[in-house]
C-alpha cells in the first residue's frame, strides 16, 4: 500500500472512515491508506494489498450475484457518486468481513474522467449486530408460537442452526431430581447412520455434573466455544457419542439458567472447525437465559395443568351425595348424585329420619355406630347396604364428621356418600370365580366336577337349581347331561329359543312367565320357575354346552353377574376338555394295547457293534424321515433331547447285555426342526452257537401321544397364569416331601399365605392388572426362596411354600420375615401409580404340627387365619396359636 500523502490528497468526507481509496480512470485501484497510523481491525481480519491494482469487479464478494455487479459497473461507466456499496467477503480466518463502499468521479480541469476518489467503513459490526438481532427474534417468535412445547423448542433449535450454520443442535435438561442432564430435543441437518439410536439412547441415560462438554458447563455455568472437538482427551469426550458418529468437529455450549438456577444446556455442532465468536457467544448465552425459563415455565404449567386435572377428576369420584343430619342425627340434607340410588320418593321419606330407621344394615351393627355418633367421632367409608325393589342389594361407603357451633354446641354431623355396589358385586364375583375354579381342580372327573360348580354357583348366588347341557355337534341340540334337578320344559324351550344369545355369550330372562321365548306362562306356572340365566360353556372359543340357572323369584339382570358368567363357563369348558383328553387317551392307550404287540411304523437292525444298519419303514411312514443321520451310528451317538445320560448309560448296560428290551423312549430334533418321540422294542439277534450279530426290533412314532401327555401334565399340575404348581400338584408334591423328612428324620415347614387387601386392586384397575400383580408376587416368592423349595397357587390370592431340610424355627422365621418383606415392596399400576400389598402367613413344621401333608395344610391354613385376625402383615406358627398372639418376631416355637 503507498505512503501516505500527508494531507496532500484530497479526500472525500465520509463520517467514521476507516480508510481512503483512489482509482485510475480504468476503474483499477491505484491507492488505499488507513485512516490512523496504527492497524485497526480490519487491517488485522484483511489485508486489502492484493487489490492493489485490480478493478473492484474483479474482487469475490460473497453476497453479490452478477447482476449486482452489473448495476455497480454501470453506475461507474455514468461517471456517477455512490454511497454505501456493501461488500462481503471471506478473511484469512475464515470468518467474513463486510465493507461498505462510497465513492465519487475525479476531472481535470478540462472536464476529463481521472478516475475514483472514496472512503470505506468496515461495518462487520453493524452486520453481526443485525444478524443476532433476527436470530433473536426467530427465535422469541419460536418459543411464543403455537403448537406444543416439543414443537416450539425444536423450532428455536432450527432457527439457530439455520441462522449461524451449524449442522445440529441438542438441549439438555437437568432431571427432576437434579442428579443428571438428560437429552430433552435434538435438531440436525445431517442423517449419519445410527444418529437416532444415539440420540434415543442419549434420551434414556444421563449425563452427571463435570462429565464430558456437557457435564463441564453445567458445572461450570459459563459457555464454552471449543474449535476442533477431535483435539479433546478420552475423558472429556462422555456423552458425546452423537458427536463421533456424526463426524462433528467445532462446538458451542451455553447454559440455560432460570434465575440463578441452572436448568439445561445448549450444544451446537458444526463439521467444519469454527473459530469462536464472541458476539455470537454472548447473544446465545442472553438466549439461554430466555430458552431456560421458557423451559422452567412450560414444565411448571404442564405440571399445574396435570394436578389440577387430578383435583378434577378427584372431586368427581370421591362422592355421589353430601348429607346433613340434625343433633338427634336424623337426615335435614341429601343431595347430589345417585341419592337413595335414584328414588326420589325414598330420598324425600328418608328426611326427618335415622339412618338405622331407614332400612339400612351397617358392618358391624347399629349399636357400635350409635356408639361412636354418641361420642362425637368422626367415621370413614362405613360401609352399608339396603335391599331394592328389583331383588339386588345396594352398597354404601358413608363418611362423615361432627359439626359444633361456635360455643362448642354439637349441631349435628355432614358428610359424603359413594355407591359402592359395582365395587361389593365385583368383589363376589372375584370369591365366586375362584370357588368355581377350586371346586374343579379338586374334582376327579367330569360328572363330579360339573355338579360341584353347580352347587358353588347355586350356594352363592341363591338360584334354586342348575343344570348343564352338552351341546350335539352333529344335531346341534342340547342335551340334559348334569344338574341338581330333574329337567323342566320350561326351561329346555327358553335355552331352544336364546340359542343365538347363550351361542355368543350369556341369556337372562328376569320372568320366565312373561318371556316369549318360554314355551307358555302356564308352562312356566307349572314349573314354578321364574328368573333364569343361561350362559355358554367355551373351550378354545368354541361353544360345548350352556349352563343354565333358575330360580322360583323375579331377578333382575346382572350384568356383573353375566360377566362372571364367561369368566366361569371358560373355566367349566377348560376343565372338560381336560378330563375329555384324560378320557381319550385312556381310550387312545387301551387300543395301543389291544393291537398287536409287533405293529410299529419302522423296522431297525443293528450290528454287533449296536450301530444301526438297516430302518424299513412302514406303509404309511417315510423312512427317509427317521433314518436320515442315523445308519451307522448307536442309537446313544444319535443327538436327542431325552432321555438324559444316565438313562443312555443304563440302556446301553442293557444292550451289551443282550438282552431284550421293550418300550424305550427317547426324542431327538428332526431335521425340519420338529421335535418327534419314538419308542423303541427289540430283541438280540443270534447265531445258531450264540454268536451275537446285534438287535433287531420295530419303532413307533408315539409324537402325537407324547404331547397330549405333557399337555395334560401341564393342565393338570400347574396354574396358567403364575406357572406355579397348582392345588391339585401340590398334594402329591408335599406327602413326597414329608416321606423324605421321615426316612431322614428331618424337618419340614410349610406357610400357608394370603395376600391382604388384594380384591381392592381387582376392583379398582379391574383383572387384568389383577392378574399381574399375581404373576409378579409368584416371581417375588420365588426369588426369595431355594430353586429346590415349592411353591403353588391355591387359587386366588392364595400361595402355599415348603421349605425342606429346615434346622429350626429361627430359619423359617428368617424366610418368612424375608417373604413378609419383600410382599410389601411398592407395586407398579397401570397409569403410573403405585400400591402395597401385604401378606399374612401361617407355618406348620412337620413332625412337631402334624404326622401328613393333609394336617400340614390344615394347620399352616388355620394359623394363617390367625395372622389375619391379629393385624395381617404378620405370620404366625401354629405351635403358637394358644400362647404367643402372631407378629412379625414369633419366637414362641423353639429349635
Amino acid at each position: 500500500m503507498p505512503a501516505p500523502d500527508n494531507g496532500t490528497r484530497r479526500r472525500i468526507d465520509v463520517p467514521g472512515a476507516d480508510w481512503y481509496w483512489e482509482q485510475d480512470d480504468q476503474l483499477r485501484l491505484t491507492y488505499l491508506s488507513s485512516r490512523t497510523s496504527e492497524k485497526t481491525a480490519l487491517d488485522l481480519a484483511l489485508d486489502l494489498t492484493p487489490y492493489l491494482g485490480h478493478k473492484r469487479c474483479d474482487q469475490r464478494a460473497l453476497n453479490l450475484a452478477p447482476e449486482d455487479w452489473d448495476r455497480h459497473r454501470g453506475q461507474l461507466e455514468r461517471r456517477e457518486p455512490f454511497r454505501d456499496f456493501e461488500l462481503q467477503v471471506a478473511a484469512d480466518d475464515g470468518r467474513t468481513v463486510w465493507l461498505s463502499l462510497s465513492g465519487e468521479p475525479v476531472f481535470d480541469a478540462g472536464g476529463a474522467f481521472r478516475g475514483y476518489l472514496g472512503a470505506g467503513r468496515d461495518i462487520t459490526a453493524q452486520k453481526r449486530a443485525q444478524q443476532l438481532l433476527l436470530l433473536e427474534n426467530a427465535v422469541m417468535s419460536c418459543l411464543a408460537g403455537t403448537g406444543g412445547i416439543p414443537f416450539a423448542l425444536k423450532g428455536a433449535l432450527r432457527a439457530i442452526c439455520e441462522g449461524e450454520g451449524w449442522d445440529c443442535a441438542e438441549l439438555w435438561k437437568v432431571e427432576e431430581t437434579g442428579g443428571a442432564l438428560r437429552l430433552h430435543q435434538h435438531w440436525s441437518t445431517l442423517d449419519a447412520q445410527g444418529a437416532a439410536a444415539v440420540v434415543e439412547a442419549a434420551g434414556k441415560s444421563g449425563i452427571k455434573r463435570g462429565e464430558g462438554m456437557v457435564g463441564s458447563v453445567w458445572q461450570s455455568g459459563k459457555p464454552l466455544w471449543i474449535r476442533d472437538y477431535l483435539q479433546q482427551s478420552g475423558a472429556e469426550r462422555i456423552g458425546d457419542e452423537l458427536f463421533e458418529k456424526m463426524g462433528l468437529r467445532a462446538a458451542l455450549l451455553v447454559p440455560l439458567r432460570a434465575g440463578p438456577e441452572i436448568v439445561g444446556v445448549l450444544r451446537f455442532g458444526s463439521r467444519a472447525m469454527r473459530a469462536p465468536d464472541e458476539r455470537l457467544s454472548d447473544r446465545l448465552s442472553a438466549l439461554g437465559g430466555r430458552i431456560g425459563r421458557f423451559v422452567q415455565q412450560a414444565a411448571t404449567e404442564q405440571a399445574n395443568s396435570e394436578r389440577a386435572a387430578r383435583s378434577r377428576r378427584l372431586a368427581d369420584l370421591s362422592s355421589d351425595w353430601y348429607w346433613e343430619t340434625d343433633a338427634s342425627h336424623c337426615f335435614t340434607r341429601l343431595e347430589g348424585r345417585y341419592v337413595a340410588g335414584g328414588d326420589q320418593d325414598l330420598q324425600r321419606r328418608l328426611i326427618g329420619l335415622r339412618r338405622w330407621e331407614s332400612g339400612l344394615e351397617i358392618e358391624g351393627g347399629w349399636d357400635a355406630h350409635r356408639a361412636l355418633l354418641d361420642a362425637r367421632r368422626p367415621f370413614y367409608d362405613a360401609l352399608m347396604w339396603r335391599p331394592t325393589t328389583k331383588g339386588s342389594v345396594r352398597y354404601l361407603s358413608v363418611s362423615g364428621e361432627p359439626v359444633f357451633g361456635a360455643d362448642g354446641s354439637f349441631l349435628g354431623y355432614h358428610g359424603v356418600g359413594r355407591d359402592v355396589s359395582a365395587q361389593k358385586r365385583a368383589e363376589q364375583m372375584l370369591t365366586l370365580e375362584h370357588e368355581v375354579a377350586r371346586s374343579l381342580s379338586a374334582a376327579e372327573d367330569a360328572e363330579g366336577g360339573l355338579q360341584s360348580a353347580v352347587r358353588v354357583v347355586c350356594e352363592s348366588e341363591g338360584w334354586d337349581s342348575g343344570r348343564y347341557y352338552r351341546l350335539d355337534e352333529s344335531s346341534g341340540a342340547l342335551r340334559f347331561q348334569h344338574g341338581w334337578c330333574v329337567n323342566e320344559p320350561a326351561v329346555d324351550r327358553f335355552l331352544e329359543r336364546s340359542r343365538v344369545v347363550w351361542q355368543f355369550g350369556a341369556a337372562w330372562s328376569g320372568d320366565l312367565q312373561r318371556d316369549i321365548r318360554a314355551s307358555t306362562k302356564s308352562v312356566a306356572e307349572g314349573a314354578g320357575m321364574r328368573g333364569v340365566l343361561t350362559f355358554a360353556v367355551t373351550s378354545e372359543g368354541k361353544t360345548i354346552g350352556v349352563l343354565a340357572f333358575s330360580g322360583e323369584s323375579v331377578r333382575e339382570p346382572d350384568q356383573r353377574l353375566l360377566q362372571a358368567a364367561r369368566v366361569i363357563g371358560s373355566h367349566v369348558g377348560q376343565f372338560l376338555q381336560r378330563k375329555q383328553i384324560e378320557q381319550s387317551l385312556r381310550e387312545s392307550e387301551a387300543r395301543f394295547r389291544s393291537l398287536t404287540e409287533m405293529s410299529s411304523d419302522f423296522y431297525w437292525e443293528t450290528d454287533p457293534q449296536h450301530r444301526v444298519t438297516n430302518i424299513a419303514a412302514g406303509a404309511n411312514y417315510s423312512a427317509a424321515t427317521i433314518a436320515l443321520g442315523v445308519v451307522g451310528k448307536t442309537l446313544w451317538e444319535i443327538p436327542a433331547l431325552s432321555p438324559d445320560a444316565a438313562q443312555w448309560a443304563e440302556h446301553q448296560a442293557s444292550m451289551d447285555s443282550h438282552v431284550p428290551f421293550r418300550d424305550f423312549e427317547f426324542s431327538r430334533a428332526m431335521p425340519d426342526g420338529v421335535t418327534r418321540y419314538f419308542l423303541l422294542t427289540g430283541e438280540p439277534r443270534l447265531t445258531a452257537d450264540g454268536t451275537f450279530l446285534g438287535y433287531r426290533g420295530v419303532g413307533r412314532d408315539i409324537t402325537e401321544t407324547a404331547l397330549m401327555r405333557e399337555r395334560i401334565e401341564a393342565l393338570a399340575y400347574s396354574d396358567p397364569l403364575t406357572g406355579l404348581a397348582n392345588r391339585t400338584s401340590l398334594t402329591p408334591a408335599l406327602e413326597q416331601a414329608v416321606e423324605r423328612a421321615r426316612r431322614h428324620g428331618a424337618r419340614l415347614a410349610g406357610a400357608f399365605i394370603d395376600l391382604d387387601g388384594f380384591k381392592q386392586i381387582n376392583d379398582t384397575y379391574g383383572h387384568d392388572a389383577g392378574d399381574q400383580f399375581l404373576v409378579e408376587m409368584a416371581r417375588r416368592l420365588r426369588a426369595k426362596l431355594r430353586a429346590t423349595d415349592l411353591v403353588a397357587r391355591l387359587g386366588g390370592d392364595e400361595f402355599f411354600v415348603v421349605l425342606e431340610e429346615v434346622t429350626d424355627a429361627a430359619a423359617v422365621e428368617g424366610i418368612n420375615r424375608k417373604l413378609l418383606d419383600d410382599a410389601l415392596r411398592p407395586y407398579a399400576l397401570p397409569g403410573g401409580a403405585e400400591t402395597q400389598v401385604s401378606a399374612s402367613i401361617g407355618i406348620s413344621l412337620f413332625p412337631d404340627d402334624a404326622a401328613d401333608a393333609a394336617t400340614l395344610i390344615k394347620h399352616a391354613d388355620a394359623a394363617m387365619y390367625a395372622a389375619k385376625e391379629a393385624g395381617k402383615n404378620r405370620y404366625c406358627f401354629f405351635s403358637s396359636l394358644n400362647s404367643a398372639p402372631p407378629s412379625r418376631d414369633n419366637n414362641a416355637l423353639s429349635a
